[in-house]
């Protein structure tokens, strides 16, 4: 894997407590930062999956698509009642 500089500018709290953390786990800055934009990244990426999801289902045809399948699939099932 190839690597990139970049120069980013953090509110100073922010630059301290990394500087701990990377300090204590005896660990790089740049793998720390590395590691936490990975992360977000793949959040981002999960969330953005989730709203689409969210909108198919949000459609109204694809709604009444669902209900009825569902339906259709209670109907035609036989199930007995279990005596607990």
């Amino acid at each position: 894997m190839s690597h990139s500089k970049m120069s980013v500018t953090v509110p100073e709290e922010i630059f301290r407590e990394i500087k701990e953390i990377s300090a204590a786990r005896k660990t790089k800055l740049s793998h720390l930062v590395t590691e936490a934009l990975s992360e977000k990244i793949k959040k981002i990426k999960e969330q953005s999956i989730i709203s689409r999801i969210n909108e198919v289902f949000d459609d109204p045809e694809v709604d009444a698509a669902q209900q009825s399948m569902a339906e259709d699939i209670a109907n035609n099932m036989d199930i007995q009642e279990l005596p607990w």
